[in-house]
């Protein structure tokens, strides 16, 4: 047996990833697909392997040229591309001393090569399609006696619709209907062949698996087919003590959950003895340390340090999926806005408070900065781009439209504003996004996601995250409350004469400004630029706050009052309130006062 891997093509539905890497070179699971394809038809007695390549063809090549496999590989590379019919051609001097297998590089599957060949060799007909009933790709018109009258729909009312897996078996016959060096797509060679009397037939597979990784979708279900067995073993050992074998793979359900304010997508996977996450932070082509990377290696080693994590049991850097426990579907958001007793709502948040403490101190040990992958650190630059500006740039400017500020005098109020955070930080592994909503609640047991952002800086930032929370609000007292119990947890677990209570509030009051200003720079973000509205109540709760945390900083916090960012969060709650009247007006209903002019006096 021989056999042709179709490997030629630009993969364009999978851009902007193909650019930097051919498609047959996609690692599913560790694994290039060429590599699955070749050494499949290899276990199925195939002798000889042709290779076409074109699109970053020395890939490929430099790859295959470094493999070992049974029987003869011949490579090569078209200067210009000859589509699937073309591609055959090219190769007659190699397959035409019998029936040879044609399979698409962007196919897995474990359809039983061997025996659809043997199939072939006894049917005795010019071409054999594997087929299979597929919707999504029911394209290719059977008729009654199982011969292919067409590719692109019915020809009559008693023809069936059927997809084409990718691979075929086709006689030598093929070279009298294929002209040396002609580009074609190898459906008109097979149409060219029916229109002369030959054959073409399908035979059509049941029960096998079939992907087709044409898309990025599609690749992501590849990888996750291979990825979830394994998980499923690590976090269910004694449902399934000896792994995996054939007869034993689970019938995965899988459930699209509700997303974030990120684009990653996370799906519920369930068997009958296990129930997984599968989180999709979507392909990562590039060699630079990405996302669901950053989530994997601080998420490891916050379990090793004991941090109230859920355990991950599988990771693929390329396809940037991670599957981790199934911590449920409560979060702290959910547990807050529902609970009537005000010392359930207090004993959960000291138990925050209590992780919060441990992770910033022994989370920091071992903490290789490397995987802080938007940054290591969290300096001034960060808190001037990401926060102060982001605010601006997002929320005043971008989804209020207030244009005329002040920029000289905010850009030296930032400056102050980032220098004293700095100066009365005490730093530690921080979460950096610690709110209602990256927090569930297991079974009375707070367990932290989406830390993929985390970093060295001022715990006084979570704290603020925590209790400073546009999602909740917990009442001011017990606000006090939390965070002079999170000052005496603190001081609890670092050197007794280096703790200063008064420095820490001091920090933990200007990381609350900090942090609500970059909340709204998000929620503004993600309503104007990505459209997602339920961000949209949260704007007034979080803008309320942030210019209530204005106010009351004392003076000397900042090394002086921020008058202009004042006057400027002031401003936009009477934009807010203008824009809210004017919706309020639409529907018949009265509104409020309208909008103060926006102060732009002297620097201070």
């Amino acid at each position: 047996m021989k056999a042709l891997v179709l490997s030629a093509g630009l993969g364009t539905r999978l851009r902007p990833h193909s650019l930097c890497i051919p498609k047959p070179m996609f690692p599913v699971y560790g694994q290039p697909i060429i590599d699955i394809i070749i050494r499949h038809l290899v276990s199925a007695g195939a002798e000889g392997i042709a290779v076409n390549t074109h699109h970053l063809a020395a890939q490929v090549e430099t790859f295959l040229a470094g493999q070992q496999y049974a029987g003869q590989l011949i490579v090569r590379r078209e200067k210009r591309l000859l589509g699937t019919g073309g591609a055959v051609g090219n190769f007659a001097d190699f397959l035409s001393d019998g029936p040879f297998v044609v399979i698409n590089s962007d196919v897995l599957s474990d359809i039983d090569i061997r025996r659809v060949y043997q199939e072939h060799k006894d049917r005795g007909h010019a071409a054999t399609l594997v087929m299979h009933d597929h919707p999504l790709f029911n394209k290719v018109a059977v008729d009654a006696n199982g011969s292919i009258r067409g590719f692109s729909g019915k020809n009559n009312e008693s023809d069936r619709l059927l997809a084409f897996t990718g691979i075929s078996v086709i006689d030598p016959i093929v070279y009298r209907f294929v002209e040396p060096g002609e580009a074609c797509c190898i459906l008109e060679i097979y149409r060219r062949m029916m229109q002369a009397g030959k054959t073409v037939t399908a035979l059509e597979v049941r029960g096998h698996y079939w992907n087709d990784l044409g898309t990025p979708e599609r690749f992501r279900d590849a990888v996750a087919d291979r990825m979830l067995p394994e998980a499923v073993t690590k976090a269910c050992p004694e449902r399934y003590p000896d792994g995996f074998n054939e007869n034993r793979t689970p019938a995965f359900r899988r459930k699209r959950l509700a997303g974030d304010g990120s684009d990653r997508e996370y799906f519920r996977v369930e068997t009958a003895d296990c129930s997984l996450i599968l989180a999709d932070h979507g392909i990562h082509s590039s060699t630079s340390f990405g996302q669901a990377e950053a989530f994997t290696a601080i998420g490891r080693h916050l379990s090793k340090k004991g941090i109230s994590v859920p355990e991950i049991y599988g990771f693929d850097r390329f396809s940037g999926l991670v599957v981790i426990e199934d911590a449920g579907d409560i979060h702290l958001q959910d547990i807050v806005l529902r609970e009537k007793d005000p010392a359930t709502v207090s004993g959960l948040y000291r138990q925050i408070i209590d992780e919060l403490a441990e992770m910033s101190v022994s989370g920091r040990s071992g903490f290789d900065t490397a995987w802080a992958y938007q940054g290591a650190c969290y300096d001034r630059e960060l808190i001037i781009e990401k926060e102060c500006l982001y605010f601006m740039k997002c929320l005043v400017k971008g989804y209020l439209g207030i244009r005329d500020v002040p920029e000289g005098c905010l850009a030296s109020e930032f400056h102050r504003l980032a220098g004293a955070i700095l100066e009365n930080a005490y730093n530690g592994l921080m979460h950096r996004d610690l709110q209602s909503r990256n927090i569930l609640v297991k079974n009375g047991r707070p367990v932290f996601i989406d830390f993929q952002g985390a970093r060295i800086g001022p715990v006084q930032y979570d704290l603020a995250s925590l209790l400073a929370d546009p999602y909740v609000n917990i009442g001011e007292d017990l606000v006090s409350g939390l965070a002079v119990y999170a000052a005496e947890r603190m001081a609890d677990r670092r050197h007794p004469e280096t703790w200063n209570t008064e420095r820490f509030f001091r920090g933990y009051r200007l990381c609350c400004i900090s942090r609500l200003m970059q909340a709204l720079g998000a929620y503004g973000f993600l309503v104007t630029e990505k459209g997602k509205a339920g961000f949209e109540p949260y704007i007034p709760v979080a803008l309320e706050r942030l210019a209530r945390h204005l106010e009351a900083l004392p003076e000397n916090d900042a090394g002086g009052r921020l008058e202009t960012l004042i006057s400027v969060v002031s401003t936009a709650k009477h934009r807010l309130a203008d824009q809210a009247k004017s919706q309020a007006g639409a529907c018949g209903i009265k509104g409020q006062a309208p909008a103060s002019p926006l102060k732009t006096g002297s620097c201070h």
